[in-house]
C-alpha cells in the first residue's frame, strides 16, 4: 500500500525519476507479477492514493468550493487525516458511512435589521404538520450523487433542486443570500471505534462570493469553553461539534413537536436559566417554567443546576468583546426577542417573537440594562482594604488596623459595609479570618483554631480614624508565630446604588432595597512570612488557576468571594458537613461529605462528570482548574502528587455505627493521607479492595480500620499525617491524566 499527501511536490517527482535511472545496470529487470486489486472498498484499490476511510483514526472535512446552477448545489470537500493525508473510500454502500449534508439561509427579518439563519430542506415535527426541525440530504439516499476522486476530494450534487422542491415549512430558497452549507459525519464501526467531523461553507450562490458575506457571528465556541468541555459539548450522540452547525440547525423557525423553540439563542438562554426559569401559569401565577423540550426519550427538563454565575445576568461571560466577531455587538444593538423569552419565558404573550416577527425587544428596553447589574462588581475590583500596625507582640493575641478605601482614596464607613445578622445570613459579615502555615495548607481544625474562631467580625471593634481597630485573643495564635506565615484575609461587601457607594438600607435583616446590591471588594489578602530570613512574602503553592474559576462563575462565588481563597475557611481537616436537599433540610446518614476545599470542589455539582453528572466541566481533565506554571524543568502542575505530606484529609466513612442516631452524627469522619485523600474525593465509593490494598501498600493511608468490630484507631489523623506516600513515583501529571483518558 502506498500513502501519498494530497500534494506532491514535482522537484521530488522529477529526482525520484533520475534515481532511479542512475542506478540501472543497463540491463532491464524481469517483469514483476501483476499486483492484485484491493478488495470492495478496501485499501489499495486501483487508481487511488492516500488512506482508505476505514483505517483512519481521524478525519477532518473542509469544504472547498460550491456552485449553483438551474436550482441544483454542487460542493466540492475534502478528507484528511492530521497528518494532511488525503481519505479516500466514502460510499453510500458503507453501512458505518453516516454523512450528511444540510442548508440554511441567513435571512433578515422585514422591519428590522435582525438576522437569522432559516433551514431549508425542512421536515416535520408533529403530525399536524406545524412544527419544523432542519432535514439532511443523506449520502445513503443518493450514492449516485457522491463522485469519489480516490485521493481524498469528493464532489456532491444536491438531489434536490431549489426551485422546485416544496419546502415543508415554506422557506423559499434565495440565491442572493448567504448560504450555508453544513457536513456532519458520524461513523460509529462494530469495533467501537469513531470517526465524527463537521465542517461549513458560507456563500452567495447568485455571485459565488465567500468574502464580505452576511454573517451571524455573536459568539464563538472558544467561549463556551470557558466552562464546558469540548467533550461535553458533541451534541445529538456526538454528532454535533461545530457552533456552526448548531446555528443553521437551531435557527428561527425549528421547534420541538409542542412548538417550544429550540431556536439557538432562545435554547441557550432557556437551559442556562436552569432552576431559576420562571413564568406564569394560567391564573397569572408565577411558578417555575424550566425549559423543557421533546425529544426522542420523551420530555426533558433542565431543571438542575446550570449557570453559576453572579450576578446571574452577566451576559459578557458568553457575549465577550472578541474583535474577530463581525456581529458582537449584535445582541446590544438588535436583540433577537426569542432570545430574551429565553431567560424571561413567553409570558406575557405578546413578546413572543412568532407571534408578533416585527417585535424587537431594544424598541421599549436597552438591552444595556443587563450590564447595570455589573456595575458593583466592576467598581469593587477597585477598591482596597488596607491592614497597618499588625501586632501579635502579646501572646494568644492580634491586634490589627484595616480599613476599605474606594479607587480615589475615599474611607469606605462601617454603613457603607453590607451587614446580615447571623440569623439571617451567617456569610455576609465583614470578617477578616486569620490564617498561618499559608504553605501548608492552613492550620489545622484544631481547638480554637478552627475556622469559625478564626473569622473576626470586624463591626464588632471600634471604627477610629477611618479603621477599625480590632484586637482580640478569642484564637489560639501558636506561640512560635513569629516564625510562621500569617495570613489576613478581607471579606467586605459594600452597598452600591449602580457604581456609587451607599449607605445601606434594608427592607429586612436579610436583603437591600431594590435600588442596591451589595458586591465584595476584590484585594488581596495580607501576607507575610514573619520570620524576615525568608524576605518576609509568603504565598500558597500554586494549585488552582483561579482565571478558570472567575471565567466560569464570574463576579462572585457561593459566599465569601474575594477571590478563590477558599481554603482559608475549608481546610483539609475541616469537620464533614451534611448534604441538603433542594429545600435545605439536612439528609440522613449516608450522605455526609467532606467540607474540605478539594473536596467539594471535585464534587460540586457540574464538575463531577462520572456516573450521572452533568458532564458540564470533564474532571477527569484536571488542567480545567488546575494550575500549570513554570519551575525548575518546566512546567509544574497543580495536581502533582507528593507535594502535601503531613495532611490530614478528613473523609466521610460512608459505614452505619451500631447504635449510632443517623440525625446525630450521620457518618463518621475518616481521615486519609494527601494523595490518597485527591482519590478518594472521586473514588471512594467505587474503589475495589485490590485497589485500596494498592493505595496502602504504597505508603498511602486511609483511616479507620476497617476489620470486623469496626474497631476505630482514634489517632487517624495522625496516622494519615505520618503516611510516607510513594504515589508520586509512577503517577507523574502526564499518567494521572492518562490514567483518566486524556493527555497533557
Amino acid at each position: 500500500m502506498m500513502i501519498t499527501t494530497k500534494k506532491v511536490s514535482l522537484a521530488l517527482l522529477i529526482s525520484s525519476a533520475l534515481l532511479i535511472s542512475g542506478c540501472s545496470d543497463g540491463e532491464d529487470g524481469k517483469n514483476g507479477e501483476d499486483g492484485q486489486p484491493g478488495g470492495p472498498g478496501g485499501p489499495g484499490d486501483p487508481g487511488t492514493s492516500g488512506l482508505h476511510i476505514d483505517m483512519a483514526a481521524e478525519a477532518i472535512a473542509e469544504i472547498s468550493n460550491a456552485t449553483y446552477a438551474d436550482g441544483i448545489i454542487t460542493v466540492d470537500f475534502d478528507l484528511e487525516n492530521k497528518e494532511g493525508v488525503g481519505l479516500h473510500g466514502l460510499s453510500a454502500d458503507n453501512e458505518f458511512h453516516d454523512f450528511r449534508f444540510s442548508l440554511a439561509q441567513l435571512e433578515t427579518n422585514q422591519g428590522s435589521d435582525l438576522k437569522q439563519w432559516i433551514s431549508l430542506l425542512n421536515e416535520t415535527t408533529n403530525d399536524a404538520g406545524t412544527t419544523f426541525e432542519q432535514g439532511f440530504e443523506k449520502l445513503k439516499d443518493c450514492a449516485e450523487c457522491l463522485v469519489d476522486h480516490k485521493d481524498g476530494t469528493y464532489t456532491y450534487t444536491f438531489n434536490t433542486n431549489l426551485q422546485t422542491a416544496e419546502d415543508a415549512a415554506g422557506v423559499i430558497f434565495d440565491a442572493a443570500l448567504t448560504q450555508r452549507i453544513a457536513i456532519e459525519m458520524q461513523f460509529e464501526y462494530a469495533s467501537g471505534h469513531e470517526l465524527a467531523e463537521n465542517a461549513h461553507y458560507d456563500w452567495i450562490p447568485a455571485s459565488n462570493a465567500t468574502e464580505g458575506v452576511e454573517t451571524r457571528e455573536l459568539v464563538t465556541l472558544e467561549t463556551c469553553y470557558t466552562c464546558h468541555q469540548p467533550d461535553s459539548l458533541k451534541a445529538h450522540g456526538g454528532r454535533r461539534l461545530d457552533l456552526e452547525n448548531c446555528q443553521s440547525c437551531h435557527n428561527g423557525i425549528v421547534s420541538d413537536p409542542n412548538d417550544v423553540s429550540v431556536e439557538l439563542g432562545h435554547m441557550v438562554h432557556a437551559i442556562h436559566m436552569g432552576p431559576e426559569r420562571e413564568g406564569k401559569d394560567a391564573e397569572g401565577n408565577v411558578v417555575p417554567m424550566p425549559y423543557t423540550i421533546a425529544g426522542y426519550g420523551g420530555d426533558h427538563a433542565f431543571d438542575y443546576p446550570a449557570f453559576p454565575t453572579k450576578p446571574f445576568m452577566d451576559c459578557a461571560v458568553c457575549h465577550v468583546q472578541d474583535e474577530a466577531l463581525a456581529d458582537k455587538d449584535l445582541w446590544l444593538a438588535n436583540a433577537n426577542a426569542n432570545a430574551c423569552t429565553g431567560c424571561h419565558t413567553d409570558s406575557p404573550a405578546q413578546h413572543k417573537s412568532d407571534k408578533n416577527p416585527e417585535l424587537t425587544c431594544t424598541d421599549c428596553h436597552s438591552a444595556a440594562v443587563h450590564t447595570d447589574h455589573n456595575k458593583p462588581y466592576d467598581t469593587a475590583e477597585t477598591f482596597d482594604v488596607v491592614f497597618k500596625d499588625v501586632d501579635l507582640s502579646v501572646p494568644g493575641t492580634i491586634s490589627f488596623k484595616v480599613q476599605a478605601l474606594t479607587d480615589n482614596g475615599t474611607v469606605i464607613t462601617p454603613d457603607q459595609i453590607f451587614w446580615k445578622s447571623f440569623d439571617f445570613g451567617k456569610y455576609s459579615k465583614p470578617y477578616v479570618v486569620v490564617s498561618w502555615d499559608i504553605e501548608k495548607d492552613y492550620p489545622e481544625q484544631i481547638g480554637d483554631a478552627v475556622y469559625s474562631k478564626r473569622r473576626i467580625n470586624v463591626k464588632d471593634h471600634p471604627f477610629v480614624d477611618g479603621f477599625f481597630n480590632v484586637t482580640t485573643a478569642a484564637i489560639d495564635i501558636p506561640t512560635n508565630i513569629a516564625t510562621r506565615s500569617l495570613e489576613l484575609l478581607p471579606l467586605f461587601k459594600v452597598c452600591f446604588e449602580g457604581s456609587t457607594p451607599a449607605d445601606c438600607e434594608y427592607v429586612s435583616q436579610s436583603s437591600l432595597i431594590d435600588s442596591q446590591y451589595p458586591a465584595y471588594i476584590q484585594s488581596e489578602p495580607y501576607r507575610v512570612l514573619l520570620d524576615d530570613a525568608y524576605g518576609g512574602k509568603q504565598v500558597r503553592r500554586p494549585i488552582v488557576d483561579t482565571a478558570s474559576c472567575f471565567g466560569c462563575h464570574s463576579k462572585e462565588f457561593y459566599h465569601d468571594s474575594n477571590g478563590v481563597n477558599c481554603i482559608a475557611c475549608h481546610t483539609n481537616d475541616k469537620q464533614l458537613g451534611a448534604v441538603e436537599d433542594k429545600d435545605g433540610d439536612a439528609v440522613v446518614w449516608g450522605e455526609m461529605k467532606s467540607s474540605s476545599f478539594m473536596y467539594k470542589a471535585h464534587k460540586a455539582t457540574g464538575h463531577d462528570n462520572g456516573h450521572g453528572g452533568s458532564g458540564t466541566i470533564l474532571k477527569t481533565d484536571c488542567t480545567t482548574c488546575h494550575s500549570a506554571t513554570e519551575g525548575y524543568g518546566g512546567l509544574k502542575y497543580g495536581f502533582e502528587l507528593g507535594r502535601n505530606a503531613g495532611q490530614a484529609h478528613t473523609v466521610p466513612s460512608f459505614i452505619a455505627v451500631e447504635g449510632n442516631d443517623p440525625l446525630v452524627n450521620p457518618v463518621e469522619t475518616w481521615y486519609a493521607s494527601p494523595d490518597a485523600a485527591a482519590c478518594m474525593s472521586c473514588h471512594q465509593k467505587y474503589l475495589s479492595d485490590a485497589a485500596m490494598a494498592h493505595i496502602r501498600g504504597n505508603g498511602g493511608y486511609f483511616g479507620a480500620n476497617k476489620d470486623a468490630e469496626h474497631i476505630v484507631d482514634v489517632n487517624d489523623a495522625g496516622n494519615a499525617k505520618d503516611a510516607k506516600e510513594a504515589c508520586a513515583t509512577c503517577h507523574s501529571p502526564a499518567k494521572v491524566m492518562e490514567h483518566h483518558g486524556f493527555s497533557l
